[in-house]
């Protein structure tokens, strides 16, 4: 219909994060963050450095896990069985991991909006204040900060009237498990001590 087509990003076309088993799958779940990062290339132009960032986290974990795909099959081998060797790839998830609870807590502040309201600046903010911020230097706040302004409305992004009902319906699975693998690797990374709380 017409109204779908004019929504941004439409989640049923995505695959979507793995359910959780014993172990993260790296290629699935590699996949599902550069899902995730196409959806966030539909906010605009401003949003580059923050497509960059996580594509290159991305891309860094795909070339280590190129290197040995049955020894690096899954995510949690990928960090441990390196973490006396080097931290590229730690420090690449950590990164993407942030990335990704920003994206994770951006579609949950609009899917837990009673009001739906249209403007989603505000959830952007909070978002942003509860993930990256404490990480981000002074520059690299006051860039973000203008692109808050520039994010799309609620309609832009998940449609109107059947679409946007639609794109919630998804979310009310995708979200979970998404949260669910982020956490995950939140715990990993601390268990670890590779929570790395350095400002850039």
């Amino acid at each position: 219909s017409e109204k779908m087509a004019n929504a941004r990003i439409q989640f049923k076309t995505l695959k979507g994060f793995p359910e959780a088993t014993d172990k993260i799958e790296t290629q699935t779940f590699l996949n599902a963050a550069k899902e995730i990062v196409t959806v966030i290339e539909t906010f605009g132009k401003l949003f580059t450095p923050v497509i960059s960032d996580m594509n290159g986290n991305i891309n860094k974990l795909t070339k280590v896990y190129g290197t040995d795909v049955l020894k690096y099959q899954y995510l949690e081998d990928m960090i441990v069985l390196n973490v006396n060797v080097d931290d590229f790839a730690a420090n690449a998830l950590l990164w993407l991991k942030r990335g990704l609870q920003l994206i994770c807590t951006f579609f949950e502040n609009i899917y837990n909006d009673a009001q739906s309201s249209e403007a989603l600046k505000q959830h952007l903010q909070d978002a942003y204040e509860r993930t990256l911020k404490p990480y981000h230097g002074f520059i690299v706040q006051s860039t973000i900060k203008i692109i808050y302004s520039w994010v799309p409305t609620r309609s832009q992004l998940l449609g109107q009237g059947d679409a946007q009902q639609e794109n919630i319906e998804v979310l009310t699975n995708y979200l979970p498990t998404m949260r669910a693998q982020l956490d995950r690797i939140d715990a990993l990374l601390k268990s670890h001590n590779l929570d790395d709380s350095r400002k850039v």
